[in-house]
């Protein structure tokens, strides 16, 4: 979300909430789910405008990030909320000013509690990686410059089974179109593994990157191949091992265009991501690349906005253990505000069926995606809404 246009966003979702909902239900809605909101923002000291999704740790406790807000600084905070008998006590653990402000991430926890997240650098800057240790330590990585390493990270970042830090930066870099880099924790390197410059490699990455069961890292660029902020993005992937970067996919000769989110990969190496179709008005959707395919796009649902039905599914979809996807959308559902989605494939293609859908009053834009308990319980963040209209943080029970 472009900074310079938060408060105006903010304000307008507010204003034509009303408006842009349907007063038509869905076909699939599921009734025995429940909703909860967790905790609403203020906008003062706890800070506001919740646009990355949540880290949890073994013990239930949840971790994320406001991108603006908190009184002392004005730049956002990472922060915990932590479960209780009588539910979450919330907690700041660090004011994002020294982190460069304008932190969209959705923080990552290793084994050891150590919390990772990257800030896009609204306070001043091109943006910073850092490090929150499981002994309160905070600590920045990595600070970008633009010209060698890229700017604006705004994504999560990803960890390999050594520790190994991967992540991406929206745009600039030594190609213009952003990078893909490597920070190792135990020499403190960090390393531009791929400069995009908006050739066969395509350029401008608002998603992270995600790592597969055999260690290659895949991610997306919103636009290209060999086209500047045009074109229908790529599909990427590296391989740590050889060092070998692939242009995988050119979503151009498909429907599919701007892939938005971080990739989710299951057990079988096939991945799935959002993304909008070359048609005006549309409302995004959910495709699937086949590795027995070769990584053939299929389409799996695209979103209508109307009959409670979602729009515009900016943050990742996840998967249970039964191979359903689950995400959110920023718009539509009954009132306009977003809702919580559960797709499941069947004989006939996958079912749409809304868990969830926000009034403004329990939250509202919904721009990530979520994470589970592996019980059927799943958590995530609203970027605005809620009792004071700062956004949420909000749990989905009873999911089977």
């Amino acid at each position: 979300m472009p900074r310079n246009s938060l408060w105006a966003l903010v304000s307008i979702l507010i204003l034509f909430s009303s408006v842009l909902g349907q007063s038509t239900p869905p076909v699939n809605v599921d009734p025995e789910v429940g909703f909860r909101t967790l905790y609403n923002f203020t906008g003062g000291g706890d800070g506001c405008c919740i646009y990355g999704g949540l880290a949890g740790d073994q013990t239930g406790n949840l971790y994320g990030v406001a991108y603006a807000g908190n009184s002392n600084t004005g730049y956002g905070d990472l922060f915990k909320l932590t479960r209780g008998t009588r539910g979450y006590s919330f907690q700041v653990l660090q004011p994002m000013v020294v982190a460069g402000g304008g932190c969209m991430t959705t923080p990552i926890m290793d084994r050891a509690g150590n919390v990772f997240g990257v800030c896009d650098g609204a306070a001043g800057g091109y943006g910073t990686l850092w490090e929150y240790s499981y002994r309160g330590k905070f600590s920045i990585l990595h600070t970008f410059n633009g010209l060698t390493d890229g700017s604006e990270p705004k994504d999560s970042v990803v960890l390999d089974k050594s520790g190994n830090v991967y992540g991406t930066t929206y745009s600039d870099g030594p190609g213009g179109s952003g990078t893909f880099w490597e920070y190792a924790p135990s020499s403190g390197a960090f390393t531009v593994l791929h400069s995009f410059s908006d050739d066969n490699d395509g350029g401008i990455l608002p998603a992270g990157p995600e790592i597969d069961a055999e260690g290659i890292v895949w991610g997306t660029t919103e636009f290209g191949p060999n086209c500047y902020y045009c074109g229908s993005g790529t599909v990427w992937n590296y391989d740590p091992a050889s060092g070998t970067f692939t242009t995988v996919l050119n979503f151009s000769s498909t429907i599919i265009v701007e892939p938005q989110s971080r990739l989710a990969i299951d057990d079988a190496g096939n991945l799935f991501g959002t993304a909008f179709t070359a048609v005006r008005n549309n409302c995004g959707l959910v495709y699937e690349l086949q590795k027995s395919n070769n990584y053939s796009p299929v389409v799996l649902y695209q979103f209508t906005g109307t009959g409670g039905d979602g729009c515009e599914p900016f943050g990742r979809v996840q998967l249970d253990g039964q191979g359903n996807l689950f995400g959110a959308t920023y718009y539509g559902g009954y009132y306009g505000n977003g809702t919580i989605y559960e797709l499941t494939p069947g004989a006939s293609g996958w079912q749409d069926t809304i868990l969830h859908t926000f009034n403004l009053s329990n939250g509202s834009g919904p721009q990530a995606g979520l994470i589970t308990d592996g019980g059927g319980n799943w958590f995530g963040t609203t970027s605005s809404g809620g009792s004071a209209k700062w956004g949420t943080v909000f749990e989905i029970s009873g999911v089977k």
